[in-house]
């Protein structure tokens, strides 16, 4: 007969502390991606509020070039500085400085009589008649000219955001514009 020896505990060959160590390495690459995926979403919130800021600096630059537009700029250009509160809100951040450079005039250009249209009521004081308004006026010689011209403007602008010094955006508008005649286009 074989003597019976004691048992001895059968223990996995070195596993011991195994789990332990995979759970740490697991945890470091969590928690780098936590810290990237943090990283990423501070960049995309600090893009998307510049992109915002730039929208609503071109919206203040048009609202400026519009109210310089909407009177007779051509009498006497000039430029000024403009305060655009973008939403109507009265608080400080949704204030734009916009500098509207003084506008360029580019060209003068006669109206022909043939191209004026009779029935409108701004075109009748460019024709050229022997009407009392219009008598003693320059301008009325057979070339075939009214005694109006179109002329072309420049006009371009800067919006500043309130907590800047520098533009956030600049825009150059086009603008025709009915004039007098011997309209000084300098």
């Amino acid at each position: 007969m074989t003597p019976i020896l004691p048992r001895r505990h059968a223990l996995p060959p070195r596993q011991r502390g195994a789990t332990l160590l995979v759970a740490m390495i697991f945890l470091v690459v969590l928690m780098l991606v936590v810290a990237s995926a943090v990283r990423v979403t501070t960049i995309n919130t600090k893009l998307v509020g510049n992109m915002q800021t730039q929208q609503e600096a071109t919206a203040a630059v048009q609202q400026a070039i519009e109210d310089t537009v909407s009177y007779d700029f051509t009498k006497l250009p000039q430029a000024q500085t403009i305060e655009v509160d973008i939403n109507n809100s009265g608080q400080a951040g949704a204030t734009y400085t916009v500098k509207v450079a003084k506008p360029q005039c580019l060209v003068v250009r006669p109206i022909k009589n043939a191209d004026l249209d009779v029935g409108s009521a701004s075109d009748r004081p460019c024709f050229a008649s022997g009407a009392a308004i219009n008598s003693g006026i320059i301008g009325s010689t057979p070339s075939g000219n009214s005694l109006c011209s179109d002329s072309m403007w420049n006009i371009s602008a800067s919006a500043i955001p309130s907590n800047s010094t520098q533009p956030a955006a600049t825009l150059r508008q086009g603008v025709t514009q009915r004039v007098d005649p011997g309209a000084n286009c300098s």
